[in-house]
């Protein structure tokens, strides 16, 4: 019996250790990654005239006389003979290159030359054609016929769907962004309708919200970002084009057309506004207006970052590695490569532009993609109402005001004492210090210049221990170059900052802003308050009156500053750049005490003390408008005001945007030595490689660049296309080299199912919601996430798609699912981006100094609804950008990024615990469970769990939640101090329905609920 077991299992052990071995799927990964280095495709760094990448070479005598491969004879075939050899100075690959062939990888080689060491083609470069579906009993989807045919040969199968909560949330996750609401998960695991699903999946696809989690990966791939990059890094005006793409996916623009109007929209015929917009993409990149800088240099690095842009993000091949030398592993020359380089070098561009905050020439002013005549209208009825509820009085808290006011002046100037600051140095970002002359009483004079910030380094007078603040005093000069007096044409000032330390600035940074709580002037002009000096728009700003008298500022700190302790001090000053009023003489003084001005002006503090029915009609009505403009009582009101102007500006206005537009003069390539732009050589004109089908036309433009990118005979294009979609739905791609279809890239797991996907994506007329339709409608999609230990064992990474795809939300998708949840997420599209929480001024820190409207580089938190936008719309600064993004793996953009890394850090729990957008979010959240969540503890912790992860929880998860409240409670119950102080995170107003003690303990749950690990996965 034992012998006729054998005999049956015989074939099978045969088939097993004589599986083909397939050139492009097991040999060409080891070869490229350990030989085509110095045998491969480079003939400047190819060794002994050997080339192992194709076969004519491989099979023929080399330089010794013997024969590299020779098919089927492994004894004669020298590669093998040398891969086995232990002499260091005959073995390959040699060990100065640290490449050693595992026991595996020459197995592999060994099995490939005894079977005939059969080359192929590149699989990539092959076009594909659309092969059969295999047919599967039980199986009707076409996904899921390649994919189960896989699963057979491996002796797998599909697991089971998920449960519909799983599924919902899952489908939502990929299509929107965002998690469904708890009362979308009980509907949807309700519904008895067998197309329950699909009509989830069109309703998902017909979500405003598709084109925003749709268009996230390509922000990564198109290196979009709000600042120009480099080490000044100032801003710029991009979100158009963001907005552009949006809609581009929204709308579900043929992807064909998405590739060609950003590649050369410009050149369409009869380009619209709109064309033009989309070629952005091409300008996403970092600029540079540096002094020093060369411009022909930075045309050159401009022009490259386009070609691998073009060449990661559309055609997967990384073209960059040719710009110096032949590329090493894909056949790829330099000359090939600056043929590319030609048609991305003709822009009308002088290579040093982008100063003073606005877009690099080429550039246009154009309406918002996203701006309609119905939303026009919505706003603007919007806005009525908001000013009419602005307008409306409120008499009793204007008497409650006006009697603090009164209070607060009887002590003006009570026990106030000054003393000068001794002034150690004054810089700016311009430079040019001897600008700047210190008096001998420590007064500065600015003798010409348009500098648009100061930064003062002062020591604070010996003769005071405890400061409460400090005034600075701008007294009349005469004119002298640029440098004009107030009293001749008022100066205004945009921001001001303090901080302090232990040691004199210049020796140590001491980036330890003070903060401030009040800010007054000795006068202001109209239009120009000194409560300007709070907001984030630096378009505006404080201005004194004119005349001849000095005038000052004064900054009253939270918290008395000890000289013993701090010594020295620093004060930043930033004025309107460009206007060439700058005070021409200030100095700084010191006090203790109350300052003896106000904040308010002159005119409403004459009404204030007047006797209510002595004032006139006019004057009660000024005082009524002021109280309006500076009330808490009508804050809410007059940021509602003010975000509606902003949006129907937005909507109503053109705005800047870089964009494509060919120079009438082209400007010539040339093969550069070593890509450096300082040594041309031989002049090439715009042309592809020639391992890729051939330009229809020659001398070809960009738009015939982007017409031979989506032509059907394109190997490419469409291939990296879905698969990239594949990666938004299962984590990883068919191929997991997203931005790599060379030789250095990943074979698919599935070739057939790529080869499929991309030929039906063309025929479809590149229709991007059927491609993602048909993807999370396969059975292949909607399995279990979860599996046996066998089956992770057996296939850890799931490549072979025998269960359901679970990874990481995105950084984005994490915080936006957490404003969700809590009901703070404001669900606007589109718009200039926004600046959200962050710890410090970091900008100062990273930046090149010079805080201004132009260079970007203080950081000024926006307020209001700006807080709560989704995270596609935060400002993105390349050197720092937001930090709650980058610490879970969002890129810096200051290249093209295709697909993150995923990395478990420490610093990833500290940003869910104490960030303070999850924070707030985790308090809102636990408003929206008590008012939602039942009227009992166990229906309400039932209903957070749910929210966050689309399930009931068990047993044991409802234990542990209910012991966590009751924690909470006992620390938190009799304490309402502890309880506000724990609620104070974030600038949204703590909620007055429920008791503090109970929103504090249930924030901490929300706080654990929105931490777990399953919150924060896709299942």
């Amino acid at each position: 019996m034992r012998f006729i077991f054998l005999i049956c299992f015989l074939p099978q052990l045969l088939i097993a250790v004589e599986e083909p071995v397939r050139f492009n799927r097991d040999v060409r990964p080891v070869l490229s990654q350990n030989c085509f280095a110095c045998h491969g495709f480079d003939a400047n760094a190819r060794e002994a005239e050997l080339r192992l990448d194709i076969a004519e070479n491989a099979y023929g005598k080399g330089e010794s006389g013997k024969i590299a491969i020779v098919p089927g004879k492994l004894a004669e075939s020298e590669v093998w003979r040398r891969i086995n050899l232990t002499d260091p100075d005959d073995i390959m690959p040699p060990p100065k290159h640290h490449a050693p062939l595992s026991e595996e990888q020459r197995d592999v080689i060994r099995r490939w030359i005894e079977q005939g060491a059969a080359y192929e083609g590149h699989w990539a470069f092959v076009k594909p054609e659309k092969p059969a579906v295999p047919v599967v009993a039980g199986v009707t989807h076409p996904i899921d016929a390649f994919v189960a045919k896989t699963l057979q040969e491996k002796n797998l199968t599909f697991s089971t769907e998920a449960e519909r909560g799983a599924l919902i949330r899952r489908v939502t996750l990929d299509l929107t962004g965002l998690p469904p609401s708890p009362q979308e998960v009980q509907a949807f695991v309700q519904d008895q309708n067998p197309q329950a699903y699909d009509l989830l999946v069109d309703r998902l696809l017909a979500s405003p919200h598709y084109g925003e989690a749709m268009v996230q990966p390509w922000l990564d791939a198109s290196r979009y970002a709000d600042t120009n990059g480099y080490s000044i890094d100032g801003g710029r005006h991009a979100w158009l084009w963001r907005d552009w793409a949006i809609k581009a996916f929204q709308d579900n623009m043929p992807y064909d057309q998405f590739l060609v109007k950003q590649l050369a929209g410009d050149l369409l015929p009869n380009a619209t506004e709109a064309d033009f917009i989309a070629t952005a993409f091409q300008r996403n990149h970092s600029i540079t207006h540096e002094g020093g800088t060369i411009p022909e240099e930075n045309l050159t690095n401009y022009a490259a970052d386009r070609v691998k842009t073009y060449g990661e993000a559309v055609i997967g091949i990384t073209m960059a590695c040719a710009q110096c030398h032949d590329h090493k592993y894909d056949p790829i020359t330099q000359k090939d490569y600056f043929q590319m380089f030609a048609f991305f070098n003709r822009l009308d561009d002088n290579g040093l532009d982008g100063d003073g905050g606005r877009n690099s020439q080429p550039s246009m002013d154009a309406m918002s993609p996203l701006a309609t005549p119905q939303e026009v209208e919505v706003v603007k009825n919007e806005m009525a109402h908001a000013e009419s509820a602005l307008a409306q009085s409120q008499p009793e808290a204007l008497q409650a005001w006006e009697k603090e006011v009164r209070a607060q002046h009887a002590y003006r100037g009570k026990d106030f004492i000054t003393q000068p600051c001794e002034t150690l140095a004054v810089t700016t970002p311009n430079g040019a210090a001897d600008r700047f002359k210190i008096q001998p009483d420590h007064a500065v004079e600015v003798n010409g210049g348009d500098y648009a910030a100061y930064t003062v380094s002062t020591k604070l007078p010996a003769s005071m221990e405890k400061i409460d603040g400090v005034r600075i005093i701008f007294e009349p000069a005469a004119q002298s170059g640029n440098s004009i007096g107030f009293h001749q044409g008022s100066f205004i000032m945009t921001t001001v900052n303090s901080s302090s330390t232990g040691f004199q600035a210049g020796n140590v940074d001491p980036n330890a802003p003070l903060p401030i709580a009040r800010i007054t002037a000795s006068t202001q002009q109209p239009g120009f308050p000194v409560s300007a000096l709070w907001s984030s728009d630096t378009a505006t700003g404080w201005s004194p009156q004119a005349g001849a008298a000095p005038q000052h500022l004064t900054l009253t700190f939270a918290e008395p500053l000890l000289r013993s302790q701090f010594p020295f001090f620093t004060t930043e000053l930033v004025f309107n750049h460009g206007s060439g009023k700058n005070p021409g003489k200030f100095r700084i003084v010191a006090f203790t005490g109350k300052t003896d001005d106000s904040e308010h002006p002159a005119d409403v503090l004459e009404v204030i003390h007047a006797e209510p029915s002595l004032r006139s009609a006019e004057q009660q009505q000024r005082l009524a408008n002021y109280f309006r403009e500076v009330s808490a009582a009508y804050a809410p009101l007059r940021s509602r005001v003010e975000h509606l102007k902003e949006r129907l500006a937005i909507l109503t206005q053109k705005h800047s945007i870089l964009v494509m537009n060919e120079s009438k003069t082209p400007r010539k390539t040339h093969i550069l030595e070593r890509g450096v732009y300082s040594s041309p050589l031989a002049e090439v004109q715009p042309g592809t490689p020639t391992f890729l089908p051939a330009l229809a036309k020659s001398p070809a433009t960009r738009l015939d660049l982007a017409q031979w990118t989506v032509s059907r005979d394109h190997p490419l294009t469409a291939r990296v296309a879905v698969n990239r979609f594949w990666e938004i739905a299962f984590g990883r791609g068919l191929s997991t080299s997203t931005a790599d279809f060379g030789s250095q890239g990943v074979w698919p797991t599935h070739p057939e199912l790529l080869d499929w996907l991309a030929v039906h994506f063309v025929e479809s007329g590149w229709n991007v919601k059927q491609m993602m339709k048909l993807i999370v409608t396969s059975q292949t999609y909607r399995q279990r996430s979860d599996t046996t230990a066998e089956m992770l064992a057996r296939d850890p990474l799931n490549e072979w798609l025998a269960r359901g795809p679970r990874f990481r939300l995105s950084a984005e998708s994490i915080r936006d699912q957490a404003l969700a949840v809590s009901g703070l997420l404001v669900g606007r599209i589109g718009g200039p981006s926004v600046k959200t929480y962050q710890p410090g001024d970091l900008w100062r820190a990273v930046s090149h100094y010079g805080s201004t409207p132009a260079t970007a580089q203080t950081f000024v938190q926006d307020q209001g609804e700006k807080l709560y936008r989704r995270s596609l719309y935060t400002y993105w600064k390349r050197t720092l950008p937001p930090t709650n993004l980058a610490t879970f793996d969002a890129p810096n953009r200051e290249v093209c990024t295709v697909g993150r890394t995923a990395t478990n850090t420490p610093l990833q729990a500290l940003v869910l615990l104490n960030d303070p957008q999850f924070v707030e979010a985790a308090r809102h959240f636990a408003v929206r469970i008590l008012k939602e969540g039942g009227s009992d503890d166990g229906a309400r912790l039932a209903y957070g769990f749910r929210a966050v992860t689309a399930r009931e929880p068990n047993a044991e998860e409802s234990r542990v939640l209910t012991e966590a409240l009751a924690r909470e409670n006992e620390k938190f119950s009799g304490y309402p101090d502890l309880a506000r102080q724990y609620l104070q995170s974030g600038e949204s107003p703590i909620n007055a329905e429920f008791p503090v003690e109970s929103q504090a303990a249930w924030s901490a749950v929300a706080q654990l609920l929105l931490n777990l690990s399953e919150t924060i996965t896709r299942q």
